[in-house]
Formats: C-alpha cells, structure tokens, sequence
C-alpha cells in the first residue's frame, strides 16, 4: 500500500471520508493493519465510521501518510503495530513525528487486536479538517509541512520535533568557520549553498534533511543542526547562515531562535503496547479550518 513516490496512498480514502465528513458531519476513523483485529467488521457505530484498511507493509507507512489523513478527512487514525523488530523503530519515529506535528491523541497504536473494538466504540467528536486535493501538492515532504500547518495552532511558528527527525535548522559559530565550502559540496539536497558575491554561507530549512552530512564533514566543526519544522513562509527561502549566535539571519530568525519552542510530545501511561498513547482531545484553531 505504501508507494516511493510522492503519490499518497491514503489519498482515495482521504477524498472519500472527506466527503462523507461534509455529507453526514459523522467522524471518520482509518485503522491500519497488517493482520485484521477480530470484530473489525462490526465495529461502526452511530457517530463514526470506521474504515478498516489492510496494510502489506505497515512499516511503509510514513508520517506524510498519516499527517495528509488526519488534515484531510479523518479524525482518529488506528495504527497496528509492527511485528517485526526491524520495522518497529522507524515505525516509533514516525508516529512521533505525527504527534509531534498536530496529531497528538489522534495516532493511537494497538498491539494485534487487544482493546482496539472497545476503543472504536469510544464517543469522538470530529476534527476540523480540509480537501484532500490542498495539501497533497509537491513532494511529499512538502505535503507533511502542509499538512502540519493545517493541523497545529495558526500561532504555532515553529514545532519542536524529536531527535532523527528529518526536518530541521543547521546554525554556524561564524569564529570557527574556515569557508571551506566542503559543507554545500557535500549538501545532497542543496539546503547549503554559497552567495554569488562573498561567498557566504546561506541555508533553506525546507530543503534539509538533517543526514549530518555538513556536520561530519566540516573540518573545523562549525555547524550543528537542531531538529525542528518552520511553519513559517520563511522556511522555503533561503537566508545567510551568520550572526553571534550561529543562527540564521534574516526574517525566519525569531521563528527558529527567538520564540520559546513549545514542548514536545507528552508521556501517555503505559498500556503494555510498544509506544504510549495519548488520549483524544479536540485540537484548537488551525489555519486553514478557523473551526475549534
């Protein structure tokens, strides 16, 4: 089911619940598995409607997947935990970035079939949410930062984000820097790259993987990198890499360094799944929606 590309695989789902939200105003909830929980079948109930989908792989399913669902038609997704050793830290990281960019309490994780009917037949009041076809554009990184913007707070100019994520900020100690230019040489998506007329260093956040290339190799170890997302317009242009600090210069300055970062994703109790989980809660105003 997972694919790639930029094409979203959820996307026929998302147009269909999208549609079903506006129709019926019934809250919409996606569960994910690999092998099905039993009592799937029967588990709609007369405020929701559960859409079971089989997953070949659920290690494929990335956070780009899972934000594009819950900004653009569904309200809870469940997801099955992976079985398999190997796919259970990339899963981890994935569903932490989904908490991490709006979906607090709307990723919940179930380990096989324990619990997972009695939780669907819990009350859930629906999330605001927008068209499918606005935030699936571009790559699909792009699509996950649409997505975020949609799902977090319109006040929300920056999002912590948990270590190995791969989005994020790369500052400079300018006393340390050699101009090498060894870093944008080594850049492999051109985040990093030097101004026509001086030579000086200028970063796009947008376009920065974190992969620590520039870090490991810049041979007097002047740059480090700080895991995060801009959701400011300032994220896609780029800006001079200066300043005491060793931040970016320029306007997208105070929406990495200046505003106090909210917290990141809190500790749910443990429940004896391989990650916590968080309770449903309504998300406040967004962006795009203006609905609480």
């Amino acid at each position: 089911m997972a694919s790639r590309s930029s094409a979203l695989p959820l996307m026929a789902l998302c147009q269909a619940a999208h549609g079903r939200k506006l129709e019926t105003g019934r809250a919409q909830i996606l569960v994910l598995y690999e092998l099905e929980p039993p009592g799937l079948a029967e588990s709609c109930t007369a405020h929701s409607d559960v859409v079971p989908a089989a997953v070949c792989r659920l290690d494929k399913i990335t956070h780009a997947d899972l934000l594009h669902a819950l900004a653009c038609g569904f309200d809870v997704v469940y997801l099955q935990a992976c079985t398999a050793p190997q796919g259970q830290e990339a899963q981890r990281l994935e569903v932490d970035l989904v908490r991490a960019l709006g979906g607090l309490g709307r990723i919940l994780l179930f380990n096989g079939a324990a619990g997972v009917d009695r939780r669907l037949a819990a009350r859930l009041l629906p999330f605001p949410a927008v068209a499918p076809e606005v935030l699936a554009v571009g790559s699909r990184r792009d699509t996950a930062r649409a997505s975020a913007a949609a799902l977090l707070p319109a006040s929300t100019g920056h999002a912590a984000l948990p270590e190995q994520a791969p989005y994020g900020a790369v500052s400079l100690d300018e006393a340390l820097c050699n101009n090498c230019s060894s870093c944008v040489w080594v850049c492999p998506s051109d985040a990093l790259s030097l101004t026509e007329n001086g030579g000086a260093l200028t970063f796009v956040e947008s376009l920065c993987t974190q992969c620590g290339l520039c870090v490991s190799v810049c041979p007097q170890r002047a740059l480090s990198m700080t895991p995060g997302m801009d959701l400011t317009a300032y994220a896609v242009l780029p800006h001079q890499l200066s300043g005491e600090d060793g931040h970016m210069a320029g306007p997208s300055a105070v929406g990495i360094a200046g505003d106090e970062a909210p917290a990141g994703p809190h500790p749910a109790p443990e429940d004896g799944l391989p990650f916590a989980e968080a309770a449903v809660s309504p998300v406040p105003e967004s962006r795009h929606t203006g609905r609480a």
